[in-house]
């Protein structure tokens, strides 16, 4: 427990709303969109100085060269932040039907974070897995003892011995269960 209450003190520590790779990526974006502005408005002042374009024209070249970056920004977001934790929601979605052997897949394009995510959920399947395959273990043994002391009861002879062992199982079980 001391181990457990440590890892959730350093946890509780860690900023949650703040992550460097994501803030630097939202502002690689930002500068990126102000640069591309910059361009447009440097583009739009040399086609009015060289070239004698009407105002009218010129704010549709800008809009038009607005839209698009926002357009490049929705996309880039879309891709590489929504689309992972989409895929990630039709993975857990068959763990969730059953499928235990399944574990959630990361590309290593996947946004830090994403992938430590998918790590500690991977672990916590196949620590559930495992627990699953020990209960089940564990039940299967106990129907098996239960068998043959109702057989034991039926013929007329039961061994106590066996209601002791019987009695251990279950508490495995629950021991298992519990945790």
């Amino acid at each position: 427990m001391r181990k457990n209450g440590h890892f959730l003190s350093r946890v509780t520590k860690q900023r949650y709303y703040s992550s460097r790779d994501l803030q630097f990526s939202i502002a690689l974006l930002v500068v990126l969109a102000l640069l591309a502005g910059i361009f447009l408005q440097t583009v739009s002042s040399a086609l009015i100085t060289h070239y004698g374009m009407s105002s009218p024209l010129l704010a549709v070249f800008l809009a038009a060269g607005y839209v698009g970056i926002v357009i490049f920004i929705a996309v880039f977001f879309t891709y590489r932040l929504v689309g992972p934790f989409r895929r990630l929601e039709y993975e857990m979605k068959l763990i969730q039907y059953g499928d235990l052997s399944k574990r959630l897949s990361v590309r290593t394009k996947d946004d830090l974070h994403i992938r430590n995510f998918v790590n500690y959920v991977n672990l916590f399947v196949a620590g559930f897995e495992a627990s699953k395959k020990e209960e089940d273990r564990l039940r299967g043994e106990i129907l098996s003892r239960t068998e043959e002391i109702e057989k034991e009861l039926a013929a007329g002879k039961p061994d106590p011995g066996h209601c002791a062992e019987l009695k251990a199982l279950i508490s495995k079980v629950r021991e298992a269960g519990s945790r």
